[in-house]
């Protein structure tokens, strides 16, 4: 289940600016996880990993993959 979580917070980042907006919100990766608990999309930074790694395995196109390495990418500043 938070593997799946992982990937809709992925597929769903870029594309809902409420979400977006609260994301932006956090100061910290302990904040964002705890607020997307609240949201009911809970998962973890291992989640998160894996689940990026499965996006890619799917890309079919280098602009696919772009779009889930930057969003990889932005998340990983919240540490």
């Amino acid at each position: 289940m938070s593997l799946r979580n992982a990937i809709t917070f992925i597929s769903n980042v870029d594309t809902n600016a409420d979400l977006r907006k609260s994301c932006y919100s956090c100061h910290s990766q302990v904040e964002l996880l705890e607020m997307l608990k609240a949201q009911d999309l809970e998962f973890n930074g291992d989640d998160f990993s894996e689940a990026v790694n499965l996006l890619l395995v799917k890309c079919q196109t280098y602009e696919q993959a772009g779009r889930v390495k930057e969003v990889a990418a932005w998340f990983s500043l919240f540490r």
